[in-house]
């Protein structure tokens, strides 16, 4: 029995108190965890599309520059490691000059990110 000045914490408040904690803390930390892999997600979906962008600039460099007088074009752009990239349709043959070409652009990343573009090239 306690006296009447006597006061204190129970053990049942005290292992109350540590499981309140405990789970504050892991909330935390798992909040920090999501937070760090919708960042990593971001960062490779902008990397993705950056190499996207930079291939069709490529390509559309290419075809203005070697479809001038061949029947040809060669991109040369080499995508970041990690990524892959192609185009629809697959070769390199130059459009005529009075009808435009449409390429779909595919780049794949690291994570199996895939993003698309549309590009209109023409013979100039």
């Amino acid at each position: 029995m306690r006296a009447r000045g006597d006061t204190g914490e129970t053990l049942v408040e005290i292992l109350l108190t540590v499981v309140i904690i405990g789970a504050t803390v892991t909330a935390l930390v798992a909040s920090l965890g999501t937070a760090s892999n919708a960042g990593n997600a971001q960062r490779i979906g902008v990397h993705t599309d950056v190499v996207m962008r930079n291939y069709a600039e490529a390509t559309k460099a290419a075809v203005a520059e070697d479809c001038v007088g061949a029947p040809t074009y060669s991109v040369g752009f080499t995508p970041d490691a990690g990524f892959t990239v192609s185009t629809d349709p697959v070769g390199n043959t130059c459009p005529r000059v009075d009808a435009p070409q449409v390429l779909q652009l595919t780049v794949i990343g690291p994570t199996g990110l895939r993003q698309t573009m549309q590009v209109r090239v023409g013979t100039p």
